[in-house]
């Protein structure tokens, strides 16, 4: 292999390098700022009243409370629909 081969090999394998380098430092930030918005989510919920390690639990008891609610406000409707179905005849 001659010299000039044997260096523009080298150079290619440096720029690879720099270039990886560069990619962990870019990398590297990213985590860093999803660390951060990680731990501001995170004194979301606890300011919240929500332990954030416990979150599956909280949704899923919001959740029941949601469907609850909805179910209620489905049961509420049939009722004064029914009440007041003698009174409106067939228009509605």
């Amino acid at each position: 292999m001659a010299m000039a081969d044997r260096r523009q090999r080298l150079d290619r394998v440096i720029k690879r390098r720099d270039r990886l380098q560069k990619d962990v430092q870019r990398v590297t930030g990213r985590l860093e700022a999803a660390r951060q918005e990680l731990d501001g989510l995170k004194q979301e919920c606890r300011d919240k009243g929500i332990d954030p390690d416990k979150l599956d639990d909280a949704i899923k008891r919001l959740t029941e409370r949601y469907d609850g609610a909805v179910k209620d406000l489905e049961t509420r409707i049939q009722q004064s629909e029914q009440a007041l179905a003698p009174f409106v005849g067939e228009d509605s």
